[in-house]
């Protein structure tokens, strides 16, 4: 469970939050995430394609 917490956080756009939110419900979890160093807001171009 400790390597877990030594992951990077997760780079997202704000669009990708937005969209979970909506979907999933839980909004505000992007807030959080963010404050609590789990995802970082990067623009559209910054994000890899998968």
């Amino acid at each position: 469970m400790q390597n877990v917490m030594a992951r990077e956080p997760l780079r997202v756009t704000q669009e990708a939050v937005d969209a979970y939110e909506k979907r999933s419900g839980f909004y505000g979890i992007g807030k959080k995430m963010v404050e609590h160093g789990r995802w970082i807001i990067v623009a559209k171009e910054e994000v890899p394609c998968r």
